[in-house]
């Protein structure tokens, strides 16, 4: 059973920054290359991508092939792109970047069953752990899982766009630039939420079953055995609570509470600061392939780069210190 669902919305800024509910944008879309890879991206640049600075299509791109030699779920994500705008919308106040994703919602264990076909590492009990409640999806994580998205083929997953009031650095060979923004970290972080990664949770919401919960919230522990189900200070778990992976951010006033907190620099932060590289990290992947986001073959011999990426989903990431965050 499918409920339709708006969207979700998301900005990543240099403080705070938190989930949104917009309507869906429409677009046409054009390959913009062919992968050899099974999962692909279609992206449609708007308009205002002709105003970009030089750089800006090829780090995007070098970003959407990251996930294509990570990942191999046989699906078409649908992208519209903005520069300076999202979906033909601007941006909020203070957001670096910002994402806007259809979700449709699924009951648990159509969820469950569909993240054990695609052999996500995550533990989920028999039982619906979150009292009754329904969990959503963006449409690209429902395509990834072979699930409905009560949408019809082809249509726009979600839309992404970035602020042009801030100084990047595009290049992929020097991404911590004084006064300047990693923009293919914010790039893989906006790309990650469009593919699923967002937390539901309404800190406000006190009606038991009918609270909104999330894919990942399902990961998402105070202890071990319990999950948090109201969006306060928690973990990334994939094996009941016991082992933590990295942390949440549990401050919805602050930042988005499906990014980590930023104790260490992290792409999927919930908010990033200037002269620093922001990769995805061995727990970010962990964390797509808990989605139902699959492992992507291992490369021939002599492709070291590629091999280290595989490697890397075996490693679970490591809190070391807090970061703190600069202008």
């Amino acid at each position: 059973m499918v409920a339709k669902r708006n969207c979700v919305r998301s900005k990543l800024q240099v403080l705070p920054c938190r989930f949104r509910i917009a309507a869906v944008f429409g677009a046409g879309l054009m390959i913009i290359a062919p992968s050899v890879q099974a999962l692909t991206f279609n992206v449609t640049y708007d308009s205002s991508v002709s105003g970009a600075p030089a750089g800006f299509v090829s780090a995007f791109r070098d970003s959407i092939s990251f996930y294509q030699q990570t990942f191999s779920n046989p699906i078409a994500i649908n992208l519209d792109v903005g520069w300076g705008e999202v979906g033909g919308h601007s941006l909020s106040s203070g957001a670096l970047g910002e994402s806007v994703s259809g979700v449709v919602t699924h009951n648990y264990s159509t969820v469950r069953n569909a993240l054990s076909n695609n052999r996500s590492p995550g533990y989920l009990p028999a039982t619906n752990p979150t009292g009754g409640r329904s969990i959503s999806m963006t449409t690209a994580e429902a395509e990834a899982l072979n699930l409905s998205t009560g949408t019809r083929p082809g249509s726009l997953n979600g839309a992404i766009g970035f602020n042009s009031s801030y100084q990047w650095t595009f290049n992929p060979n020097d991404r911590a630039v004084t006064n300047e923004y990693d923009f293919i970290g914010v790039a893989e972080h906006e790309i990650s939420e469009v593919m699923g990664r967002f937390s539901g949770l309404n800190p406000t919401c006190n009606t038991g079953s009918t609270c909104p919960e999330s894919v990942q919230d399902l990961f998402r522990y105070t202890s071990p055995g319990n999950l948090d189900l109201v969006g306060s200070n928690a973990y990334f778990s994939i094996n009941g609570g016991k082992t933590r992976i990295n942390t949440f951010n549990g401050n919805a006033s602050v930042g988005d509470l499906g990014d980590w907190a930023g104790n260490t620099a992290d792409s999927y932060n919930y908010a990033l600061a200037t002269g620093t590289e922001y990769p995805v990290t061995a727990g970010d992947i962990t964390m797509m392939n808990t989605l139902g986001y699959m492992a992507a073959p291992v490369p021939e011999p002599g492709n070291s780069a590629l091999l280290i990426t595989a490697f890397l989903i075996l490693i679970p990431a490591v809190r070391v210190r807090r970061k703190v965050a600069s202008a």
